[in-house]
């Protein structure tokens, strides 16, 4: 009997060695893995907020940074909190965290920026208020009142008649006059020493989120701006919101906005996002989408695009705490979109 060669198929000599190249490939990751795990890139490690509520100096810089690293903490987000003594946002303030970012760098670690003094982010520790007044935050109440007063302030928007379960406007209120009335008016976040003695302002403000970025981050991005992306990466925005003030959100442009789009006026249907009148339901979800949208617009899209410009990643976290309730933030999932690293 001849002796024969065995040859196998093509087909089957592929499907042989390609398990056999993928075990070799999954030893050598794992074994990457392994390595990496022990050392992990600094990337990887914890990134506390690192609190800087004194008279900031180079010496504690020096001596927090070597404590942070002999703990197996190698990044870090830089956090602004009260009894903070450096003034915030000063050239004194900028030149310590210039020196702070030089210092991590040259220890092998990470440093990211916090956006604010303290929280919620928005008022730049009161530079946005002072330098921009009108945009203080504001918010809406509507008043239950059985006699109607003498005159209307200015911050009243609209005055309506109650009868059983129907509710209307009155185009001229009867000033004076006793009855069942509601009275929907513009209220005025008040100042606090949290917000730096002025009041928290209103995110849906054309233009504020372009200030508060020139304000909070131009001085980092010409100090250290060269190392946004390297030692510099974070971004992190903690708890903006709208109702700085009242029940209800208020922005000078809402009843043009709401009209525009949904083809009813807002003053008309106020009183059902109070109560349980009219059709509430749709006025309800008509004006949370446009306050979502517009938060969106006026926040969300301009500060991703800073930060996708220069390098940055946009992270941090919304004021989710009073969720279900919608008056904070309509859906902080959809904020979420515009973060390059979404974070809590």
């Amino acid at each position: 009997m001849k002796n024969q060669t065995h040859r196998l198929h093509p087909i089957l000599r592929f499907f042989l060695i390609i398990p056999l190249m993928l075990l070799t490939n999954l030893s050598t990751h794992a074994d990457t893995f392994l390595e990496e795990f022990k050392k992990p890139d600094p990337w990887y490690h914890s990134a506390p907020l690192w609190v800087w509520n004194d008279d900031v100096t180079e010496e504690k810089i020096e001596q927090d940074l070597e404590m942070l690293k002999s703990q197996g903490v190698l990044q870090a987000f830089v956090h602004p909190r009260p009894g903070l003594i450096t003034p915030y946002l000063s050239e004194e303030w900028v030149n310590l965290y210039g020196f702070a970012v030089k210092t991590a760098k040259e220890k092998g670690m990470l440093l990211h920026i916090y956006d604010e003094n303290s929280y919620p982010s928005g008022f730049a520790g009161g530079h946005v208020y002072r330098q921009h007044p009108e945009w203080a935050g504001k918010g809406m109440v509507l008043e239950s009142v059985d006699q109607l007063p003498d005159a209307l302030s200015e911050d009243v928007i609209a005055v309506y008649r109650k009868e059983g379960d129907s509710v209307s406007r009155l185009e001229e209120p009867p000033l004076g006059e006793n009855g069942d009335f509601l009275i929907a008016k513009i209220v005025h976040a008040d100042a606090r020493p949290w917000t730096a003695g002025g009041p928290y302002v209103d995110l849906l403000e054309p233009g504020l989120t372009e200030a508060f970025l020139e304000i909070t981050y131009e001085p980092y991005r010409k100090k250290f701006g060269e190392e946004f992306g390297k030692t510099v990466r974070g971004a992190f925005t903690d708890e903006p919101h709208l109702v700085p003030a009242g029940k209800v959100h208020w922005t000078p442009r809402l009843p043009q906005l709401f009209e525009d789009r949904y083809g009813y006026a807002l003053a008309d249907v106020i009183p059902s996002l109070f109560q349980d009148v009219g059709d509430y339901k749709k006025v309800r979800f008509d004006f949370n989408q446009l306050l979502l949208d517009e938060f969106i617009e006026r926040w969300s899209k301009p500060y991703h695009d800073y930060c996708e410009k220069y390098g940055l990643l946009y992270t941090g976290h919304y004021w989710e705490h009073g969720w279900p309730g919608v008056s904070h933030g309509p859906d902080n999932m959809a904020m979420y979109a515009f973060h390059q690293m979404p974070a809590i």
